[in-house]
């Protein structure tokens, strides 16, 4: 069959990709949890209390390869039961991903482990980073396949960290970013750049604060408005989407996922909607 024969002006029939990003015990895994028929697959400590289906915790790089070759696998025979997978953190993969590179150094050694780094191992200038992007571009590609033929969400948890930019427009900033590696100079990408293009939708989860200045002091204080869900960039945080929406949405704790649907749907005829809950 030709290519234009294939071309589709129909509803969206793909799995969306999203990054819930935000500081530590924020919610981004509670929120996550209440997806449409999840799947949890923790890669770290801290999802104590989420009852939903989840694999083991991985400890590996080769763990989370092996078992994405088995959701495939089962998504393609039609017996993967699951809508929305959740990668609980990617924060984690990346050192999962860095600790596999740094095995493949021949001075490495389990019980000296600043004989290597991801600066020095094989040969040094960039070489470690290279072959890191290089397996989290085939993760991402899995995850694709799964998306696209599979029709399943892909949903990423990312911890985030207070970050100082530097903008051609409007000089440097202070702004909440991606707990990614990223080059220093700025000439080449990394991980936090791979991602930032290939999600749908990142959203950042916070909970607005103002700050008060005394005479000796200054304090933040809660606007009492709840946690909230960034869809779009602003110089405060990381955030965006293909989708057209914009600003943020209030995220209540009891049915939070279905307000963040409410908006994809509001904005895309996009249905994620969690009828269980």
């Amino acid at each position: 069959m030709g290519i234009l024969n294939q071309v589709n002006s129909g509803e969206h029939r793909e799995g969306l990709r999203i990054v819930i990003a935000g500081q530590e015990k924020i919610g981004k895994t509670t929120l996550t949890s209440m997806s449409p028929n999840p799947l949890l697959i923790p890669l770290e400590i801290g999802y104590a209390g989420i009852q939903i289906p989840k694999t083991p915790m991985l400890n590996s790089f080769e763990e989370v390869e092996q078992l994405l070759n088995e959701i495939i696998t089962d998504a393609q025979l039609g017996q993967f039961p699951y809508k929305s997978i959740i990668f609980d953190s990617i924060t984690a993969l990346e050192r999962d991903i860095h600790n596999r590179v740094l095995r493949m150094d021949s001075s490495y050694s389990a019980g000296n482990k600043k004989a290597v780094t991801m600066e020095s191992a094989l040969g040094g200038y960039g070489k470690a980073y290279t072959y890191a992007n290089e397996m989290f571009a085939r993760f991402l590609k899995s995850c694709d396949q799964l998306a696209v033929y599979g029709k399943i969400n892909i949903i990423f948890t990312c911890h985030s960290f207070a970050a100082k930019l530097i903008d051609p427009n409007v000089g440097e900033f202070d702004c909440w970013e991606l707990l990614l590696h990223s080059p220093k100079n700025m000439k080449t990408y990394g991980k936090r750049e791979m991602l930032t293009q290939w999600a749908d939708i990142i959203g950042f989860l916070f909970e607005p604060m103002y700050i008060t200045k005394g005479e000796n002091i200054s304090k933040g204080m809660t606007q009492n408005k709840g946690r909230v869900l960034g869809l779009s960039r602003t110089p405060s945080y990381v955030a965006g989407n293909r989708l057209g929406i914009d600003g943020e949405i209030p995220i209540p704790k009891t049915d939070g996922w279905n307000h963040f649907a409410n908006a994809i749907y509001q904005s895309s005829g996009i249905n994620i909607f969690n009828i269980q809950r």
